[in-house]
This record gives structure tokens, C-alpha cells and sequence, in this order.
């Protein structure tokens, strides 16, 4: 077999799709490839030569606490030579979280000592995928440009398609209301742009979280709806527990610091002889008993 020059295996690795980042052992990142700019948000020249630990990614558990400082797959790894794999949090650079399956291996050198090590992750979807039934299939989706999600005419559509199929497939969905807690407060202290930007990543933080066939779209302008498909009365209460603990670890970075933030959900299921009306009432009546408990609370009917 002929020699391969080293710089085509590098190239090869640049440019995969999976996020691939290299660090040495006081973990300064010296390889970042096209899979990492594209989940990520940050480019090469962002990143190279920095520490991982450096305000970046900011890994978190689904129990929101930071990997970084306590627990870090790269640190332990390096450690003890171990190849690991887990389920994590990533922080993209506008702030939202995103899910990723991530595996760590060490980096050894031609004397078999540890120099380094190599991280590679992939997007994941939290819950099982599912199929998209025919009423679904026929919405036509409209985008709203500041969220990047379904805008409300396309999200009431979309609910009253779930509404249509449970009625004659008897296929269980709820809608989830979102409301970004004391965002007045963030308008005052920081800016309306700032209140803006903590918009748009509650909304990209929630559709990164939920399944393809899931809707999340503007209720209003600071409150979202999220169609959840194929999902019982009791494990709804469970998806927004998970999305308000998500939501909770994304951040907006402005201006050197980072704007952090609360949200509180209200749900309900679909029942027989409902309306899109009469399903989003008994959200916004959920949602009314959440903002009178204070922030950062949870209600399902």
C-alpha cells in the first residue's frame, strides 16, 4: 500500500460533516473541523488556540450542570487514557443549547504517552423520532424571520392538522405555550436588541430539542406553541419539564457577559371535540397559573 501524506488525512478529518475537535493537554483546542463550525457556530480562527474550557462550548448535563470545571470527558480521559462516550449540552455560539452524542479518545504520542485528546459529536433528537401523518403533511409552512421557527398563521394551521389527525387516527398530541419570563426586566436592563436576541434562542433552543415532526412556532410576540406529535397526556408534563431545564441552560452573550434566562411553560392535550380555539385556551389558562406561582414553573392540564 503506497504512503498517504499525512496533510490528506487532515484534510479528510476538516472536513467531516461530525464535529471533530483536537486539544492538548491544557486542553487549547488545535484542530476544529467543518462539522464544528456548522454545530457549533463558531468558525476555525474563533476558536484556535483557546482553551475548551474558555467561555466556549460549555458542556452541561441534562441536570444543567457545567462539565467544564467538574466532570470534563477530555480532562478524565486524558487522566486515565479511556475512550468515553455521553449525552450532553452544547452552548452554540448565539446561546441556545443543542443536544449532542459526543465520544473522547486520547491522543497518544509514537511513545504511547498522552498529548492530547480528540473529541467528535454529533446533533441528537431527545425523543424517538416519528412518522408524519397525512393533515401534517399537507400545512404549508411559513418561517418567521427573526425566530428562524413557524410563524402563527403556519402554527395554528399545524395545530388544528393535529387536531384533525387524533380525530381520525386517535393519535395522542398536547400543545405546549412558552413564555420567556421577565423579559420587560431584560428590555430595561439591556436593550431591546438584547431582548431580541434572547427571542431567537428560545426559539431555536426549543426546536433543536424537540423531533422533526414536533411544530414550535410564535404564539405571540415574545411567547411560543409547541405541537407535540404522538404523546400522551402524562408525557407531556415530562417534555416540558425537560425543555424548561434546556431553555434554562442556554444564554445570550452580549457585550462580554452573557444574558441568562427563565421560562415558564403551560400545556394541555388534545381531547375529543376540540377546536384549535378551545385547545389554546386551556394553554393560555395553564400558562395564567404559571405566571401567578412566579417564574420558572410548569403546568399540564
Amino acid at each position: 500500500m503506497p504512503a498517504v501524506d499525512p496533510e490528506v488525512y487532515r484534510a479528510v478529518l476538516e472536513s467531516l460533516a461530525t464535529g471533530v475537535y483536537l486539544v492538548d493537554r491544557q486542553r487549547r483546542i488545535f484542530l476544529w473541523n467543518d462539522g464544528a463550525e456548522t454545530i457549533t457556530g463558531r468558525l476555525r480562527q474563533d476558536v484556535l488556540g483557546r482553551a475548551c474550557q474558555d467561555d466556549l462550548l460549555m458542556h452541561c448535563d441534562a441536570n444543567r450542570t457545567v462539565l467544564c470545571h467538574s466532570g470534563c470527558p477530555l480532562v478524565e480521559t486524558m487522566r486515565d487514557g479511556k475512550a468515553r462516550e455521553a449525552d450532553v449540552f452544547l452552548r452554540h455560539k448565539d446561546g441556545q443549547r443543542v443536544p449532542v452524542h459526543l465520544q473522547v479518545t486520547p491522543i497518544r504520542d509514537a511513545r504511547g504517552s498522552i498529548i492530547g485528546a480528540a473529541e467528535s459529536f454529533q446533533e441528537r433528537i431527545l425523543l424517538p423520532d416519528i412518522y408524519v401523518h397525512p393533515n401534517e403533511r399537507a400545512v404549508h409552512d411559513c418561517v418567521d424571520p427573526l425566530t428562524g421557527i413557524s410563524d402563527r398563521p403556519s402554527l395554528l394551521s399545524h395545530v388544528s392538522a393535529g387536531i384533525a389527525d387524533f380525530v381520525e387516527n386517535h393519535d395522542p398530541f398536547g400543545v405546549l405555550g412558552v413564555v420567556i419570563d421577565n423579559l420587560d426586566q431584560i428590555r430595561l436592563s439591556h436593550g431591546n436588541q438584547a431582548a431580541r436576541a434572547v427571542v431567537r434562542v428560545v426559539a431555536q433552543t426549543l426546536y433543536r430539542n424537540l423531533r422533526q415532526a414536533d411544530v414550535v412556532g410564535c404564539w405571540s410576540q415574545d411567547a411560543f406553541a409547541a405541537l407535540v406529535r404522538d404523546c400522551p397526556a402524562d408525557g407531556l408534563a415530562r417534555v416540558a419539564e425537560m425543555l424548561k431545564r434546556v431553555v434554562n441552560t442556554a444564554s445570550v452573550p452580549w457585550w462580554g457577559d452573557h444574558v441568562s434566562f427563565t421560562v415558564s411553560i403551560g400545556g394541555a392535550a388534545g381531547q375529543a371535540g376540540d377546536t384549535a380555539e378551545s385547545l389554546l385556551s386551556r394553554v393560555e389558562a395553564a400558562l395564567a397559573i404559571t405566571l401567578r406561582e412566579g417564574c420558572d414553573h410548569v403546568v399540564v392540564f
